[in-house]
């Protein structure tokens, strides 16, 4: 998956970088809800004040569009493109493991419960 980062709008002495991650095939993701909503690529561009290649070559998946854009393309189509990287929990996870614990309460099955509610939210 390919990551993007985002820094936050707080004050400007702090600013806190969220990671996130594009979903795994993103590109056929927003032809097939494009193509739902009775959208072309022409239509879809119009609406979101971009070029049709760049609209393309997204759908490709030989373009990373930027947050902004993936924003627009998120709310326009009623989808999810960008999730949350999950790298902070598993290192959580991974803590335990160093150590040859065993986490208290969070089962790998679970955990992996949990990150695919987050990611569907």
């Amino acid at each position: 998956m390919s990551r993007v980062s985002r820094k936050s709008k707080s004050s400007p002495s702090r600013l806190p970088v969220e990671e996130y991650e594009y979903v795994e095939d993103f590109g056929r993701l927003i032809r097939e809800a494009r193509e739902k909503m009775g959208l072309t690529q022409e239509d879809l561009a119009k609406q979101l004040n971009e070029k049709v290649t760049v609209i393309r070559k997204i759908e490709a998946g030989e373009f990373n569009p930027s947050i902004e854009l993936v924003k627009k393309i998120e709310r326009l189509l009623k989808i999810k493109i960008l999730v949350p990287a999950v790298e902070e929990e598993l290192e959580h996870l991974s803590k335990y493991v160093e150590k040859g614990e065993k986490p208290r309460g969070v089962s790998l099955e679970l955990f992996f419960k949990k990150m695919n509610e987050k990611i569907k939210k």
